[in-house]
């Protein structure tokens, strides 16, 4: 379909149903902010998707990997047409059909120590969806540096999920999660592989919340992925792209770290709930 509108009508008829939700001058914030995803897989995809229909105005995101079959469970943007295809191209395609006139800089690359920097300059929020601790850590030490927010999640089986965001003057995310890496370099051999057990601790704290254990000793033994539905992805995704949100729009998050939401389908009472740890941290292994 030839859209015969100019970017500004085209803006407020697409944005329309926000005005209520959002006054005109919160969606006016939102059109002219500029927003980094990190991943883009079910998770970062879904964000990608999400702040494009919110109407931000400038979205950047960045993803090493090209769509695979196994991605189509969760993947909101891996269809059988887009398999093999780049995730990074797919959704910057996919996003400019929802807005034609939206900005976008999208790279097939995996974030690192010393690409980190000139990707994140210039944005206003940082979403970060990747699936490794490492690169976690490098992207919200960055983020610091910079002096932007950078909104944070994890996903753990069965249907545990965590979203926190940090700003440049409060705690930051090492800290957050008890990681004791705050000034090392990530990309230390010794603490590279640190960090990456981390992910294998979670596998098994997985375990005594439901998950399979054949399934954790598979994974730390490097034979399987991490398991992950389209419902996980999708709730922290929407958590997330919520906090991107408010902290546009000069609103105060849901979860202003340490403060963190958590997600747990499997509690009957508070399957979503915005708490602070006793400690003044979280436990990343328990994430």
């Amino acid at each position: 379909m030839h859209i015969k509108l100019n970017e500004a009508e085209y803006y407020l008829e697409m944005t329309k149903k926000n005005i209520g939700v959002y006054t005109l001058k919160e969606q006016e914030m939102l059109a002219k902010s500029k927003v980094m995803i990190f991943g883009l897989g079910g998770v970062g995809g879904m964000e990608a998707i999400l702040c494009a229909r919110a109407g931000i105005g400038s979205l950047s995101g960045v993803d090493p990997d090209t769509f695979e079959i196994s991605n189509i469970n969760r993947q909101m943007l891996a269809f059988c047409s887009t398999i093999d295809e780049a995730k990074s191209v797919s959704t910057e395609k996919y996003l400019k059909d929802i807005n034609p006139f939206l900005k976008t800089a999208f790279h097939q690359v995996k974030v690192t120590e010393e690409n980190v920097d000139e990707l994140i300059k210039g944005h206003d929020v940082v979403l970060e969806a990747l699936d490794d601790m490492p690169s976690r850590i490098v992207v919200h030490r960055a983020a610091r540096r910079h002096g932007i927010p950078s909104v944070s999640m994890s996903g753990s089986p069965p249907h545990r999920g965590f979203v926190s965001t940090f700003i440049p003057d409060g705690i930051d995310y090492e800290t957050a999660l008890n990681i004791p890496t705050q000034g090392k370099k990530i990309s230390d051999p010794s603490v590279h592989e640190f960090v990456q057990n981390l992910k294998k601790q979670r596998a098994q704290y997985s375990v005594e919340k439901g998950a399979p254990k054949e399934w954790a000793d598979d994974f730390c033994a490097g034979k399987v992925g991490w398991i992950i539905t389209p419902i996980r992805a999708s709730l922290l995704a929407s958590f997330s792209c919520h906090e991107v949100i408010q902290l546009i729009i000069g609103k105060k998050p849901l979860a202003l770290a340490p403060k963190g939401i958590l997600i747990d389908m499997d509690n009957m009472l508070y399957p979503v709930s915005v708490q602070t740890p006793s400690q003044g941290y979280w436990e990343a292994i328990h994430i």
